[in-house]
């Protein structure tokens, strides 16, 4: 069986493709009229409490430490978590869990061993975070087909399920953590994506906290300070909030009453969508500028949009399709929404046959070329100037996969490795990102101006790869990127620990 699993930050979703060419979700192994889970954790001992099975879990136990949006802190090498015997959890061990969890879902509900996967990412996921999410896959020997960013993910199910080709279309997607723009043609033989942009910390999160901090206002005005927040109350509130936040956004609504429970508090607290659009809107500001940048980059302007996707569950806002159709206003442009929640994780599965020899009665385009995400370079002094300059590698919205070299010389005499620093970048002028230090070495040669060929490979994956070469012997140098050592010299531990625990207390 093929599956494609939409790695959520605040609910995942795995769904594979039947014979007939439609994608379906799978449901909860506990609960079969459930089909997202919630990513959220509690380990106890040698069991991991996952998802739905941990909320309910949560309603008897309200004292439960809580872990949730992991999917953040991807690449950042640090550990999240420490167990009552002391040992680490790191994002790629917590996300391995969350993966076993739902691959024990598919399996118990199919009874067909999954024989590969398709994991969708954020558009804009670095280098580092698309690695942990390969990693978290490997702690599980999950075999993963390829990693399919959200967007295309999307898009790829709409535009099957349409028939949308030779279009241009721009697909906005907001969900639980992450927004992501991105800009792509279709046609029967491909999907081709011209450019794409985003933001890792906008999303479904940032506005129920907003309406969180409405109600908690209220508590604050009605009792003379806030309720105690512990695991089980600060999820009713995300819980009560997330609820407040879909009824405001139901057509007509212009207000919400209703009574909150948090701890021994109850109070009816009242929500206009005023105060809610009020309190979001410039998150959206930051949305419609990151939109237009992208649009930018590929050299193209609002009206070249043919149609405007709206997917993730946080662009059914009706504030977003409003402030979206007055810039988005010629005739022939349309604003749709296409199965918000689930396309996603539909279009990963479709993506996984996609990749296979599996035969179903739907025909798919043979083709998928995804962009680069940021432009990548060499912190370097320019030998003309003696200026330090970026000296760049790998330009932005090149079409995947994408190879480059260059050559840089040694410094000094008797100098036995060359330390490259690697920085990632939009646009030239604006905030600059150290992605870590790529040192090679032992040198062949201790000359002064030695050559040394580095090779920069951006995969299909979204992934980056350096190799380092001699030019005049063509031998390969050894090479260590950033804090590569480190971080795979974790995850030995990690596989012993996700592998020995038991989740929902299923091994």
């Amino acid at each position: 069986m093929l599956v494609g699993i939409d790695l959520g930050t605040t609910y995942s979703l795995i769904s594979r493709v039947g014979k007939n060419g439609i994608p379906v979700l799978i449901p909860d192994n506990h609960k079969n009229s459930v089909f997202t889970t919630p990513s959220i954790i509690h380990i106890d001992g040698d069991t991991a409490y996952i998802g739905e099975f941990l909320e309910t879990k949560l309603e008897r136990n309200p004292g439960l430490n809580l872990i949730k949006f992991f999917k953040r802190h991807f690449g950042e090498n640090k550990a999240l978590y420490y167990d009552r015997d002391g040992t680490p959890w790191y994002p790629e061990g917590l996300a391995a869990l969350l993966l076993k969890k739902l691959i024990i879902d598919a399996e118990a509900y199919t009874t067909e061993k999954i024989e590969g996967a398709v994991i969708t990412v954020p558009a804009h996921f670095t280098d580092v975070q698309r690695k942990a999410v390969l990693n978290a896959a490997a702690l599980i020997d999950l075999p993963v087909l390829n990693l399919l960013e959200e967007p295309i993910a999307a898009a790829m199910h709409y535009g099957l399920s349409n028939k949308k080709y030779n279009k241009t279309i721009m697909v906005y997607d907001l969900g639980g953590g992450t927004f992501d723009v991105t800009i792509m043609t279709m046609d029967q033989n491909g999907i081709y994506v011209i450019a794409k942009d985003g933001h890792t910390e906008i999303g479904g999160k940032e506005f129920d906290e907003k309406i969180g901090e409405i109600i908690l206002n209220q508590f604050k005005e009605a009792y003379g300070k806030e309720p105690v927040l512990d695991a089980r109350n600060a999820l009713h509130l995300r819980r009560f909030s997330e609820m407040l936040k879909v009824e405001l956004c139901m057509p007509g609504t212009r207000f919400v009453d209703q009574v909150c429970v948090i701890g021994n508090q109850s109070l009816e607290v009242h929500v206009s969508r005023q105060d809610f659009e009020g309190a979001i809107e410039s998150y959206l500001i930051d949305c419609e500028e990151i939109l237009g940048r992208c649009l930018k980059s590929a050299s193209l302007d609002y009206s070249d949009v043919d149609t405007l996707l709206l997917v993730g569950g946080s662009s059914m806002v009706p504030l977003i399709k409003k402030r979206l159709q007055k810039i988005f206003s010629d005739e022939h442009q349309e604003i749709l929404t296409h199965e918000p929640m689930r396309a996603v994780a539909y279009g990963a599965a479709l993506h996984a046959v996609q990749l296979s020899d599996q035969k179903i009665d739907f025909e798919l385009p043979p083709e998928l070329r995804g962009v680069t995400g940021y432009n990548l370079g060499v912190r370097a002094i320019n030998p003309r100037t003696g200026r330090i300059v970026i000296d760049n590698m790998v330009k932005k919205n090149m079409p995947l996969p994408f190879q480059n070299s260059k050559t840089y010389y040694t410094s000094n005499a008797d100098q036995k490795k060359m330390k490259l620093e690697i920085i990632q970048y939009i646009n030239k002028g604006e905030k600059e990102v150290s992605l870590g230090t790529l040192v090679i070495g032992p040198l062949p040669s201790f000359d002064a101006n030695y050559p040394i060929e580095v090779k920069i490979e951006n995969r299909v994956d979204g992934t980056v790869w350096f190799s380092a070469f001699d030019p005049k012997t063509g031998i390969e140098i050894e090479k260590v990127f950033g804090d590569e050592v480190e971080g795979i010299s974790k995850l030995p531990r990690q596989k012993s620990i996700v592998r020995s625990t038991y989740v929902n207390m299923i091994v």
